[in-house]
């Protein structure tokens, strides 16, 4: 996975987010993965929208998963803005709603 994107890229991951910190890097991107998956017994992520940005891509998406230590399955829905230079992601930004991700990437009314 990690060679879609670029070695200097960002991550930002959303306020309220119990990982809300900036990623950077391909490092960056294996700590999110690694701290965000360690809460979990199972999980699965699967994209539902794509919306064409010029060079950034919105995305919404759909999570479902079990914690560990409280092995209650929960479900939540995200938003992420990618941005795109040369065939690879540099940026990734993550919202609570659509329109959120919508105004980031410009397509806002």
């Amino acid at each position: 996975m990690l060679r879609l994107y670029d070695p200097a890229n960002v991550w930002q991951s959303r306020e309220g987010d119990p990982l809300s910190a900036t990623y950077r890097g391909h490092e960056g991107v294996r700590s999110y993965f690694r701290e965000w998956f360690e809460t979990f017994e199972s999980y699965d992520a699967k994209a539902e929208t794509f919306i064409d940005a010029g060079d950034k891509v919105v995305v919404g998406s759909r999570v479902i998963g079990r914690g560990k230590a409280s092995g209650i399955e929960i479900g939540m829905s995200g938003w992420q803005v990618y941005e795109l230079r040369n065939g690879l992601v540099i940026r990734v930004d993550f919202f609570q709603t659509e329109t959120e991700a919508l105004e980031a990437a410009g397509l806002s009314e």
